[in-house]
């Protein structure tokens, strides 16, 4: 009896388990469930039903996505502005709002309680519409 030749996808390939092992053996640790993920990610497997094999090819694409590198994120996070966005999940409220308008009209039309100085004059505007 001959022996037949396996699929080069079954020759070469290994599950996400045995990829997790060769990886640990080389320093790199990374989670099954995090190797699962990006290769599904990527398209960087094969897959029957629920099993999952990857060549040494996909994982080269694996492993040279960039998406994930942090270096990226740190420079965008340092940077301030509308580009690193707000550290906040939730809107202001619109009670908070109208808390600090308010507060900013005070300001700018005076409370009146703090002595002016004499010779100085105050313009105010007033947010009302006039009348044509």
């Amino acid at each position: 009896m001959t022996a037949q030749r396996l699929p080069m996808i079954l020759e070469e390939g290994r599950s996400p388990t045995d990829w997790v092992s060769v990886l640990a053996d080389r320093g790199l640790e990374v989670s099954e469930r995090t190797l699962r993920e990006k290769a599904n990610r990527l398209g960087a497997c094969h897959k029957l039903g629920r099993a999952m094999i990857i060549t040494p090819d996909q994982l080269d694409t694996i492993l040279r996505d960039k998406t994930e590198c942090h270096s990226s994120h740190i420079s965008e996070a340092h940077s301030g502005g509308q580009r690193a966005g707000s550290n906040t999940s939730k809107r202001r409220s619109p009670t908070t709002i109208d808390a600090a308008l308010e507060r900013a009209r005070k300001l700018a039309q005076g409370t009146g309680a703090s002595k002016r100085r004499s010779g100085g004059s105050v313009v105010t505007f007033s947010a009302t519409k006039s009348r044509s």
